[in-house]
């Protein structure tokens, strides 16, 4: 059979399966176009009609329609392939609805009547915990959202005050706007936290662990309409670094004519934030797009001078009703001046105690101003989804997303003359720059065999890539790339019994590594990657006469080695000669079960929750020091797999609509979190509080608006390092604190077609003096804007 035969049969087999496919698809479309629709009003607790609600109507193969309700509160979605589907309904001022699931058949046609209330707790959708959506009380993980509205409300400038408060989550500022922040799940590490834009996982190729730690002090709540964050493993479905959880940023779809926002606000430490904002839509397309700056002109020492510009949008287009076409971008530029890291002092190391207190200036030297130090980072995250229900029976979705993450650390000759003393070798001037770029692509078909048990299988593959250069350089091995592929296989089973009181899903994953280096010498060229196997499980039941769900979930957590930490070089005096890292290494590995019960009371105005959760990392990947290699191949071995900590503990949860207008929540979190240490032993672990409280009141009165959040963090060990040889760590136990944030706003219609929102507000409204790992943290601070709809 000779090459040109080949060819001919295989472009007539390609002909074939296209012809099939389009067929397929034009069946589908026919198919769909048969009468059946959904359509209804909204209305007001007194009968009143709603106008410009937004209505989302979702599958459960991850279609979305939107569109609004019109003079009359109405609104239809027509053209709809015969399916399970979800009805979410948001309107200004009123609790979120979300409709029980709504079943067509062919040439059905179904009308709702929806009544928006006041005071009554938010129902939503959330895809988070099983990839689908589903009502947020469908669910057997444990899932909090915060849609626009509430995060509107808090007049933020960082996402990770938006997660402060949230039960489990410790959240680190350490510093004013800009200096890093880190958020840390169920006690667990900084990079065990997987991010997701659109259920796509987000993560910086460059960064020492693969995560997306160094991401976090860049990101802004802007164009997002909600957040969505899981507790709990998340492997099996997300894949590498949901160990503790996942946070996912879903981006906002633009829906009813086109409106507008331009605002802006300044305040304390000379802050300043410009911001403009753009939504519009129907039934066969849509837009949202957000540009947000800003600008920290003087930080707590007066020269911390930080500035972010963050720009945002989605476009989503459908060329029929089971088809959706989807696109998103993402992307941050950003410039900081930081600060030298707090060091230990004599009297640390003079204590008889195992963790002293920790007092600035007598046993530690709290962060200091550097005149030139300092990093610019930029982001850009795009992907595009294309998604097509191609029958009631079957549904799938291809999607693409790029991640470039460009971070640039430098330091110049000047220093701070106050603490020249300080400097045992002169200040190290450096420019250190690394590149990280990631491909994913993701393509998974979802088949529903009853209305009880559906399916999802698919695939993912994932490319990334690591530069590094140093100036000066002290290895062998600058201005390099290294590269590593990913492919993996997934699949996840959900199942209703009983009339959907008992929901049960499980998962399994396979991960698959391929590595290739600027070097492997000697016996590594030889040797491959250990791939990782995970799963999960997830149970709840539902006691109706009594408005109770009994919940538990079970699974493992894995996280791919870095690039850095399989080819990490050198960067300074006597550890450069060759490579630290090890391309051998296995993915980290970690067993984690959760279960509670969640109550709901007084008419669905009061829900409580409990929730016991436990986290064993089985093993990890661990830096132990730069010790000649054991092989003697000249060497330096600096990360190793080894067994690790584990983190257990409580959270309680209390949320309510007590009156009209009003919401209330609060939450406490008892974690006890153990590292492991090299000998095998268990110790505290760094940086976790025991005990964190979280208070929030949210209060609407007709053009007024109000929100309190008070959040209390306990005492917390963390190490600070002497800077002067022989560099001793010192394990100091730093105060816990309690941060309370008050804004207010006031709206008024300016003409017709614009309203004006004036509010004004302040953070540390207590003006606690606290240290975050030895970092001062701003005292109160004052913020005052307006913003124009139009």
């Amino acid at each position: 059979m000779n090459t040109r035969y080949l060819f001919k049969h295989s472009a007539r087999q390609l002909a074939c399966v296209a012809t099939l496919l389009a067929a397929l698809s034009m069946a589908a479309t026919i198919y769909a176009q048969t009468g059946t629709e959904i359509s209804g009003t909204v209305s007001d607790e007194q009968g009143a009609k709603v106008q410009s609600a937004e209505v989302r109507l979702r599958s459960r193969g991850g279609l979305q329609l939107s569109t609004t309700t019109d003079q009359n509160g109405a609104f239809a979605f027509t053209g709809l392939n015969p399916r399970e589907y979800l009805l979410e309904v948001k309107a200004n001022g009123f609790s979120s609805y979300t409709a029980s699931e709504i079943s067509l058949v062919r040439g059905q046609s179904r009308k709702l009547s929806i009544q928006l209330r006041v005071a009554a707790l938010s129902e939503s959708v959330v895809i988070t915990a099983t990839g689908t959506p589903q009502r947020v009380d469908e669910v057997a993980k444990v899932v909090s959202v915060y849609d626009a509205q509430q995060i509107e409300s808090r007049h933020l400038l960082q996402l990770t005050e938006v997660l402060r408060g949230t039960p489990g989550v410790r959240i680190q500022q350490q510093g004013s706007p800009g200096a890093l922040a880190t958020v840390r799940l169920r006690g667990l590490r900084t990079f065990d936290t997987a991010v997701l834009l659109d259920g796509l996982r987000v993560r910086d190729a460059s960064d020492i662990n693969g995560s997306a730690a160094s991401l976090f002090t860049d990101l802004v709540p802007t164009n997002f309409e909600r957040v969505e964050v899981l507790r709990g493993s998340g492997s099996s479905i997300y894949g590498t670094n949901a160990i503790g959880g996942v946070v996912n940023l879903v981006p906002l779809t633009g829906a009813g004519r086109p409106h507008f926002e331009a605002g802006f606000e300044g305040g304390s430490l000379t802050t300043f934030r410009e911001r403009f904002h753009g939504a519009g839509g129907d039934n066969r397309a849509g837009f949202s797009f957000a540009l947000n700056r800003i600008d920290v002109r003087k930080g707590i020492d007066g020269s911390d001078q930080y500035g972010n510009t963050v720009g945002a949008g989605r476009v989503q287009f459908h060329p029929t009703q089971s088809i959706m076409i989807a696109a998103n971008v993402y992307g941050t530029i950003s410039n900081a001046r930081t600060n030298d890291s707090p060091f230990a002092l004599p009297a640390a190391f003079n204590s008889a105690e195992r963790f002293p207190r920790a007092i600035p200036s007598v046993n530690f030297q709290p962060d200091f101003d550097n005149p030139d130090q300092g990093r610019r980072n930029r982001l850009l995250v795009g992907s595009i989804r294309v998604s097509q229900e191609v029958n009631e029976k079957v549904c799938y979705a291809v999607a693409y997303q790029r991640v470039a993450a460009n971070r640039r650390n430098y330091n110049g000759p000047n220093i701070n003359l106050a603490f020249q003393s300080f400097y045992p070798f002169g200040d190290f001037e450096f420019i250190n720059v690394t590149k990280g770029t990631t491909d994913t692509l993701d393509a998974r078909v979802q088949i529903a065999f009853s209305r009880a048990n559906e399916t999802m299988v698919g695939f993912e593959f994932e490319r990334e890539s690591l530069f590094q250069l140093s100036l000066p350089s002290f290895s062998a091995f600058n201005n390099t790339t290294d590269r590593q592929r990913t492919f993996a296989v997934f699949a996840q089973n959900q199942l209703s019994l009983f009339e959907d009181r008992l929901q049960f899903s499980a998962g399994v994953r396979g991960q698959f590594f391929k590595v290739s280096a600027a070097d492997r010498p000697g016996f590594l060229a030889g040797i491959s990657t250990e791939n990782s196997i995970t799963g999960d499980g997830a149970v709840a039941y539902f006691i109706r006469s009594t408005n109770t769900k009994l919940r538990a979930h079970a699974g493992n957590g894995f996280r791919a080695p870095s690039l850095f930490e399989r080819f990490g070089a050198g960067t300074f005096p006597g550890a450069g000669l060759s490579r630290f890292g090890d391309p051998t290494l296995k993915a980290e590995q970690s067993l984690s079960v959760d279960g509670g019960i969640d109550q709901r009371l007084a008419q669905d105005r009061l829900l409580l929750g409990f929730t016991y959760f436990y986290t064993r990392l089985q093993r990890t990947i661990v830096f132990t020091g730069f010790l000649n290699d054991p092989l003697g191949l000249g060497r330096f071995s600096g990360y190793v797999n080894q067994p690790g900590g584990l983190s257990r503990g409580v959270e309680a949860l209390a949320d309510t609509a007590p009156w009209k207008g009003g919401s209330i929540r609060a939450s406490y979190t008892f974690t006890n979190s153990d590292r492991a240490t090299v000998s095998g032993g268990l110790v505290r672990e760094y940086v976790i509080p025991r005990h964190q409280v979280g208070f929030s009141i949210n209060q609407r009165r007709g053009p007024f608006l109000m929100n309190l959040d008070v959040n209390h963090t306990g005492d917390y060990v963390a190490p600070v390092f002497e800077n002067n040889f022989p560099f001793r760590m010192a394990e100091l136990t730093f105060s816990g604190y309690t941060k309370a944030d008050l804004f207010g706003s006031y709206e008024r219609r300016v003409s017709e077609g614009v309203t004006a929102v004036f509010f004004g507000g302040g953070e540390n409204l207590l003006n606690q003096t606290y240290y975050e790992n030895g970092f001062r943290a701003p005292g109160i601070l004052g913020r005052a804007g307006v913003n124009l709809r139009f």
